[in-house]
């Protein structure tokens, strides 16, 4: 499951002209859409910027994940070709967040008996729709899941982000950011990866300062890397407000949005 969605269309929406908001959505819809569809992905439904689509349905597909994670980093590269383009013509910086999940899932025509759509239902899309969103928190483009991580291969490179717990949900869960193909990754990007990733673990075993330690090396190669900075900022913070002692890591997510 996928899901998209343009940061900041709310304000987008009430400071364009109803015909030059279509336009834009047209503009910015139909390239995404293409790759989707190349992808063989099946668009589920637009609402407003909000792309939904799915792969496996309605017919299995073996690699699944592995098409939706390529869907995912080509829709980004494609954003940054047309991106100079919109913001010229509509005066916008169009920035996409996503957020990619797998599992088992009802799917099947639903609605009423004057009107129905094929679509998906359940815990494993319900995931995908909140991950989407929690890019906010992170600074990051695309959250992919555990389910989805784990089916990926080495042609990806992915950052273990977090261990968080969803909005209506009790159990934590490690997400993932889906960063590039590993053939577009720099050696100095892998190594703040690495150096993030052992921060976040010196964090969850409260070893505040080690942590800090990590990351202080970490922007030293990349002091815009956005992660780093965001957990650099939780960890300042639990060193003068300790977090409970039934804390095992995890980070609460109040919002769904």
């Amino acid at each position: 499951m996928f899901f998209a969605d343009v940061a900041g269309f709310t304000t987008i929406s009430e400071n364009l002209e109803p015909s030059k908001l279509s336009e834009l959505l047209n503009k910015y819809l139909s390239p995404m859409t293409e790759i989707i569809m190349k992808r063989d992905g099946y668009v589920d439904k637009y609402e407003g910027d909000l792309i939904m689509a799915e792969w496996g349905v309605p017919y299995p597909m073996k690699e699944h994940a592995v098409q939706a994670c390529y869907s995912a980093l080509e829709q980004q590269e494609k954003l940054k070709e047309i991106r100079p383009l919109l913001r010229e013509e509509f005066g916008y910086e169009i920035n996409v967040r996503m957020g990619i999940n797998s599992g088992v899932v009802t799917a099947g025509n639903m609605g009423s008996k004057n009107r129905f759509q094929y679509t998906v239902m359940g815990d494993a899309v319900n995931l995908a729709a909140r991950l989407e969103p929690a890019n906010k928190d992170y600074g990051t483009s695309i959250i992919i899941g555990e389910t989805t991580k784990s089916h990926l291969n080495d042609d990806f490179v992915v950052r273990l982000l977090d261990m968080i717990v969803v909005k209506g949900k009790t159990k934590p869960i490690n997400i993932y950011e889906l960063v590039a193909l590993r053939s577009n990754v720099s050696d100095g990007r892998m190594r703040v990866l690495k150096l993030y990733e052992e921060a976040l673990r010196l964090h969850w075993a409260r070893r505040w300062e080690d942590a800090l330690k990590k990351l202080e090396e970490a922007l030293a190669v990349d002091n815009s890397d956005c992660p780093c900075l965001t957990l650099k900022e939780r960890i300042l913070y639990y060193t003068q407000n300790p977090p409970s002692t039934g804390w095992m890591g995890e980070y609460v997510r109040e919002n769904k949005d």
